[in-house]
């Protein structure tokens, strides 16, 4: 489905931290979960610890689990003196004998398991290391709510990067409808200096399969937002955030 390893985006951890960093709602809404869930807290594809290290900041018991050395690598820098663990693992094959309250992914993380098998292997993880009744949240984008459109390429935005300078971002998509995945290409101008392209693939995943995939992995949706302020998911929201609960057997 791809040709490359979908981690070219996250090659350059500092500056990855400046341009997507600061997302203070979303940090303390996996907190609020984390405090009504008590006890030790995972979260899968953690990348440089953004949320992780705000949760151990607030004095959740975390780990952080991802699949990129590098940006394991500087979330341990940032964590210094914090009491959070960083784990380089593939969230699909993670194996571990702990037990946790609640693991969550964010960043749309889940959005880069890309076939059936991953995203099945995912949620095997997920169920196995938590306790039971464990909590599992988790946001992706929605089909519905997005632009899938192919599109050449455009403006994005800009960033200051750790030497002050202004990066300019613009990029492609390619909406691949029968994997149902989007091939996003992203251009990085340093004014000259320097440029980088980057490739990522996200797949999308609308609500009804969301929640068929869910439940046939032994989970319950508790509820689903539209944002971190808890709006209640609409069709056309932009992005589905669930709140599951592992279904305990006994």
């Amino acid at each position: 489905m791809i040709d490359h390893d979908n981690l070219e985006e996250y090659l350059d951890p500092v500056n990855y931290d400046l341009e997507f960093g600061g997302e203070t709602n979303k940090y303390n809404f996996y907190l609020e979960f984390s405090k009504l869930n008590p006890g030790e807290v995972l979260e899968l594809a953690c990348g440089t610890g953004l949320t992780t290290i705000h949760l151990s900041k607030s004095g959740i018991n975390i780990t952080g689990v991802d699949i990129s050395s590098s940006m394991l690598e500087y979330a341990r820098v940032k964590a210094q003196g914090l009491p959070v663990e960083f784990i380089e693992a593939d969230a699909r094959t993670f194996n571990s004998e702990q037990r946790f309250s609640m693991i969550y992914l964010t960043g749309n993380a889940f959005q880069a398991f890309l076939s059936d098998e991953d995203q099945r292997a995912l949620l095997e993880t997920v169920n196995k290391h938590l306790e039971p009744d464990g909590l599992f949240v988790f946001e992706t984008r929605n089909p519905l709510g997005t632009d899938l459109s192919n599109e050449e390429e455009s403006t994005w935005g800009e960033f200051i990067d750790k030497d002050g300078i202004t990066v300019k971002v613009s990029g492609t998509q390619t909406y691949d409808t029968s994997h149902q995945i989007m091939h996003w290409v992203t251009f990085r101008d340093w004014g000259g200096s320097k440029k980088t392209i980057s490739r990522i693939a996200c797949r999308f995943m609308d609500n009804d399969m969301l929640q068929g995939l869910l439940t046939s992995c032994g989970f319950c949706i508790e509820d689903q937002y539209s944002d971190w302020d808890k709006t209640p998911f609409n069709p056309l929201s932009p992005s589905i955030i669930s709140v599951c609960r592992k279904i305990h057997r006994a």
